[in-house]
């Protein structure tokens, strides 16, 4: 998959995706043609990551529309992540999202890799390949409105609309999988859940990202960070909105909405 050819037209859409994400602009719509395949897909997503030209600093993981899954033989997609900031206790980070756009938060668990697994895969003993576990955010933000209407193929060819990853505190091994996670949103509570029941978990989002690692489609290196699926829900938010994310009794981190100004490497 990793040398797929894409039509020269698929140049224009790199080009305007680079364009937004450069400037902070939102566009009016997905640029065309939007790609039809996965391949396709993520070739778009790989020629975007090298014109960005900044380090993969992690690997976002999403779902794929249930009624695709069948057709598609995939349940996730991948995104690579270019953007990631340290959360302080006790105090809102900053969520950059397009105005005009598309803008979302996840509450996750973050996985730092280790080592990139084996032939042996990750499995039940993925642990062994993560050497530390966070609670954070996944900002999800396009500068495409309509992102979502061209789901995965549009999502994936933008970055997995991966805008960046705010980093909390760390969590257990031990019991990480199966914390009640709840956000919130203006303080009204959006959505509950556990990280074992997004699919099989997150290990399961890692042994994904392993194959993808194996076709050549992404490349998994130590140090990355994996952002594992969204817990709770894909939650919209708007410029000035506030996000809370509570997971277990002990952890809870915050972050505020605010309008992008422009991809940094």
């Amino acid at each position: 998959m990793s040398g797929h050819s894409l039509p020269p037209a698929a140049d224009d859409v790199v080009a305007a995706l680079l364009d937004a994400r450069l400037s902070g602009r939102s566009l009016a719509a997905f640029p065309t043609p939007v790609p039809a395949t996965l391949a396709e897909a993520y070739a778009i997503q790989r020629q975007l990551v090298h014109a960005l030209g900044a380090p993969v600093l992690g690997w976002k993981v999403g779902r794929v529309p249930p009624a695709l899954v069948e057709a598609l033989g995939a349940e996730r997609v991948a995104g690579p992540v270019m953007r990631i900031a340290e959360l302080d206790p006790g105090t809102p980070g900053d969520a950059s999202v397009f105005e005009g756009g598309a803008g979302a938060i996840e509450a996750e668990v973050m996985l730092r890799l280790r080592a990139v697994p084996d032939e042996g895969g990750s499995g039940e003993a993925g642990n062994l390949w993560i050497d530390a576990i966070r609670a954070g955010f996944e900002v999800a933000s396009s500068p495409a409105p309509d992102v979502h209407d061209h789901a995965p193929f549009g999502i994936v060819a933008d970055m997995g609309i991966n805008n960046g990853l705010l980093l909390g505190p760390g969590l257990h091994m031990e019991d990480f999988q199966t914390l009640e996670v709840e956000t919130l949103i203006d303080d009204v509570v959006v959505g509950t859940g556990r990280p074992i029941d997004v699919l099989d978990g997150p290990f399961g989002s890692l042994d994904f990202l392993v194959g993808l690692h194996r076709e050549r489609v992404i490349e998994l290196k130590a140090g990355q960070w994996i952002s594992a699926g969204a817990i709770t829900g894909v939650h919209s938010v708007a410029i000035g909105q506030m996000a809370i994310a509570r997971f277990g009794a002990g952890v809870e981190i915050m972050c505020s909405a605010v309008g992008e100004t422009g991809f940094r490497g």
